[in-house]
């Protein structure tokens, strides 16, 4: 059976589950109202960060003129959701439950629930004035049984008046045979749907 079916229900998360204003991307409550909390008892345990060779990554980058801190009220007001569309292989978020911690702060956990009923477990792991880094698990869908967890990252840097911003979204395989279908997946539809996501907010961005 092709893995592609098997991964349909994943990837959208980051795209819509990005951090408040200190990182620059505005927070995913402002669309999607939150659940009910529910008991720290049901967040399994994050797995331990892996060496970045052992991950499968997809990096978009653009460079545009403005600054770092009129990009992020940019983005408080015209979030990127307004700029990419979910597909056949990129289901939309249907709400947010926070679990612990105060979103976006480092530490804090979410859980994200995605079309179809799966869902996964989101935490902060750096958030600075330069630098926004995430961890993904707890994949209910199909394509929990081949990935260990996701790895995301923003990075922002200031040159003169001009502004690059960069999103790297790496996948860490918990089986060897299944990389090639990953990366397949990485290269034909998560990239094109990063570059629209990217491209249209700074189509968009007035300083």
């Amino acid at each position: 059976m092709p893995l592609r079916p098997v991964l349909t229900a994943l990837f959208l998360t980051i795209s819509f589950a990005l951090p408040a204003h200190a990182s620059g991307f505005p927070v995913v409550p402002s669309v999607f109202p939150p659940h009910d909390l529910h008991k720290a008892a049901t967040v399994s345990q994050a797995p331990k960060l892996s060496d970045p060779g052992r991950y499968l990554t997809n990096t978009e980058t653009r460079t545009f003129t403005g600054s770092i801190t009129g990009f992020r009220a940019f983005l408080d007001r015209n979030p990127i959701t307004d700029f990419v569309v979910p597909t056949d292989a990129i289901p939309a978020i249907e709400d947010i439950t926070y679990l612990s911690g105060t979103w976006p702060q480092v530490g804090s956990v979410r859980r994200v629930h995605l079309a179809g009923g799966h869902s996964v477990l989101e935490r902060v792991l750096t958030n600075t004035k330069d630098r926004f880094s995430y961890q993904i698990w707890d994949i209910t869908a199909p394509a929990g049984r081949v990935i260990s967890y996701i790895m995301g990252e923003f990075r922002y840097a200031q040159d003169g008046n001009r502004v690059t911003v960069t999103w790297d979204y790496n996948i860490k395989p918990n089986l060897f045979l299944a990389r090639p279908a990953i990366n397949r997946f990485l290269k034909n539809d998560f990239s094109p749907f990063m570059e629209a996501g990217l491209s249209g907010v700074v189509a968009a961005y007035t300083d």
